[in-house]
């Protein structure tokens, strides 16, 4: 697809923001995620007269290598919409990305859900509940083509917003909560690449019968503790996965230290997000999120592993128009 010289020179058609996500939540492997807020990628999308979608780069935002349209999860997640409406119109979309790629939290998956709403919204779809619910399908298409799975832990948190707890084996199939009150949350990005099909790779195919009813009910203390509001309960559940957290934190070489240094600044409880690099712990204020992010960071870099690191919240409107 040819893009004309100026055609980004102008205002988008379209603008979206999809919010960055946290998968697992400790006991909860593919099953449970948590839309955040403040961490949001930005969609825009030109509508052109030629089918097809193309993704150009972007100026700004994090710093990655722009795929290929036949692999980007923008572009995989816009066609899908197109197709599925069996509309002749092309959209150029340009992502600037809040995370890159490989964080640990949703970026494949925020991209896919901001390319397929866009892609909705230029065609002059309506920005409910129920459009959401029917870009499913395309948003899971995005995810797989990075993960190499389709699973909605990251996709649909971004998409609805707020905590979904979502199967495991058929994704489309899901339940969104609601939160018993406002989520603090310390959050750190170190600098170290862990992609997801190399750390499901990694993962055991049979685990002892104790450790897999331990998550499970942990998991179940977690989502009650998260609908009451209780930060404490749900922070003790979140370092208490058996399963998976134990082989991935390998991945990532300063898991220990930053473990030590929220647990140290108060916070609830603390443990990786999806496959990881990316880490956060659950907080009372936002006050102190942002004094738990920050010793995060320094126990990172003391480390030898610069950071970033930020206080977010939960977020519950999930995609939106810009």
């Amino acid at each position: 697809m040819s893009v004309p010289d100026d055609l980004t020179q102008r205002d988008p058609d379209v603008r979206v923001l999809a919010p960055s996500s946290l998968a697992n939540l400790g006991p909860g492997f593919d099953t449970l995620g948590l839309a955040i807020g403040g961490l949001d990628d930005t969609v825009e999308a030109w509508i052109t007269d030629t089918p097809g979608v193309h993704v150009v780069p972007s100026v700004g935002g994090a710093s990655w290598t722009l795929p290929p349209d036949d692999k980007n999860t923008a572009a995989i997640g816009a066609v899908s919409v197109l197709e599925h409406a069996g509309a002749d119109i092309g959209l150029v979309l340009r992502v600037t990305k809040a995370v890159t790629p490989g964080s640990g939290l949703g970026s494949s998956a925020a991209s896919a859900v901001g390319g397929a709403y866009a892609a909705a919204m230029a065609l002059g779809m309506d920005d409910s509940d129920e459009t959401k619910a029917s870009l499913i399908e395309a948003v899971l298409q995005g995810e797989a083509a990075a993960s190499g799975a389709w699973h909605g832990d990251n996709a649909l948190p971004s998409l609805f917003g707020g905590l979904v707890l979502v199967s495991s084996t058929d994704p489309t199939r899901y339940h969104r909560l609601t939160l018993g009150a406002p989520l603090h949350i310390a959050v750190i990005l170190p600098q170290v690449q862990v992609l997801t099909k190399a750390a499901r790779a990694m993962l055991p195919a049979v685990v002892p019968l104790r450790d897999a009813v331990s998550n499970a009910t942990h998991l179940a203390f977690l989502i009650g503790a998260l609908e009451r509001g209780d930060v404490e309960e749900a922070g003790r559940c979140i370092m208490q996965d058996r399963l998976v957290e134990p082989v991935r934190s390998g991945l990532v070489p300063c898991y220990e230290p930053v473990r030590r240094a929220a647990q140290d600044a108060g916070a609830a409880g603390v443990a990786l997000s999806g496959s990881g690099p990316a880490m956060f712990a659950f907080c009372r204020s936002s006050l102190h999120a942002a004094r738990v992010a920050e010793a995060m960071r320094e126990a990172s870099e003391a480390h030898g592993i610069s950071a970033f690191a930020t206080a977010a919240h939960a977020c519950e409107e999930g995609v939106r128009k810009a």
